[in-house]
């Protein structure tokens, strides 16, 4: 097979949380087009304006300074990162390698 198989299209519309089962609404960011979990309930101190299509689709976008304000049928949501009682595991770093410098000229302006 010449092509990869098509990557299968992301979560979208009302499901639960992986890691806290909590319910949640699955959108599509309108920048980058990156699933994103939001809140269910609709909430005046959230920064994502979400609504849905002619489709049927979630889709949201943060608030910025040239638009500040939700438009038309959009609605106030929080990012369910903000509340989601289980965050993600954080990454423990690698173990750093330090390795001794000999025999290392010196370039002209540290003589």
């Amino acid at each position: 097979m010449p092509y990869p198989p098509p990557r299968p299209p992301a979560a979208n519309g009302p499901g639960r949380c992986p890691r806290c089962l909590a319910e949640v609404i699955w959108c599509v960011t309108a920048a980058n087009r990156v699933p994103l979990a939001v809140d269910p309930d609709r909430d005046p101190a959230g920064n994502q304006a979400v609504r849905q299509d002619h489709t049927g689709r979630w889709l949201t976008r943060q608030l910025t300074k040239d638009r500040p304000t939700p438009e038309n049928d959009e609605h106030l949501h929080m990012p369910h990162l903000k509340s989601c009682p289980a965050p993600a595991p954080r990454r423990t770093p690698g173990p750093r390698i330090t390795r001794d410098r000999h025999g290392v000229r010196p370039v002209r302006w540290q003589r």
